[in-house]
């Protein structure tokens, strides 16, 4: 069965727009990536959704600024990052990605891809992550060894990486290359969350399995668009709600 994030996201979105706390999201953004800049515009219609702001800025020199202005509540350096950026720090209370040491929000990619599981009713017991990338891959895997669950990681020097899926009750796949997970890798029942992106020769973005080989076998599966991505950017306004609201808490 195919997880809608796209509904899982909407009910998140309309929940923290209930709230009415303003809140105010600073995001700097590097790159000329194009992903980058659609991942921005997503970010920009969740903030409108839930009356939050957002400033864009494109040097990172603006970060201390940032980190200083108590009307800024989270603050987000866009990754991936291009050659030659140095060390920067974001101030742990706005830091809403998650990705500093001492950061008190949990990344939220890792936080989607439990909502997306929790959304079915099931509790795997054995979790493999494919990948290992700093982004999804490694945070999502210690997210889950945070709960306690019994977690295995798959990279590309990984001997035998069909035997360990074929054992997985839930596979999450953060690749972002065709067919990282066969429909021959996976048992009946395991649920597969598709965090991995890559654009086909026409541009449409697509996951790290054909969902079409796969939907009869996973008992669920997040679709690519409409899966982890939603609710991913429905997480990052939870974090920086949460941020506004311990701010005037603070006071």
């Amino acid at each position: 069965m195919k997880i809608d994030g796209k509904a899982i996201a909407e009910q998140m979105l309309t929940d923290l727009a209930a709230k009415h706390i303003p809140a105010t999201l600073a995001v700097i953004s590097l790159s000329e990536d194009p992903a980058s800049a659609e991942y921005i515009r997503q970010k920009q219609k969740a903030a409108d959704r839930i009356g939050a702001k957002i400033i864009i800025s494109d040097t990172l020199s603006d970060l201390d600024r940032f980190n200083s202005d108590p009307t800024i509540h989270g603050i987000i350096v866009q990754r991936p990052l291009p050659a030659g950026v140095g060390e920067y720090h974001v101030a742990a209370g706005k830091d809403v990605d998650g990705f500093e040491p001492h950061s008190p929000f949990d990344i939220p990619v890792a936080m989607a891809v439990w909502k997306l599981i929790e959304s079915t009713g099931q509790m795997p017991k054995n979790f493999v992550v494919v990948g290992r990338g700093e982004t999804a891959g490694a945070p999502i895997a210690r997210y889950l060894e945070k709960r306690d669950c019994t977690t295995s990681i798959i990279h590309s020097k990984t001997p035998n990486p069909v035997s360990i899926m074929k054992q997985a009750d839930c596979i999450i796949s953060c690749v972002g290359k065709e067919r990282a997970v066969t429909a021959d890798a996976i048992k009946p029942g395991v649920i597969l969350i598709g965090v991995g992106l890559w654009r086909d020769n026409e541009g449409k973005l697509r996951g790290d399995y054909n969902e079409e080989e796969i939907a009869n076998i996973a008992s669920y599966y997040t679709p690519t668009p409409g899966g982890v991505g939603p609710v991913n950017v429905a997480c990052l306004m939870h974090n920086l709600v949460k941020a506004a609201e311990q701010k005037i808490t603070a006071h």
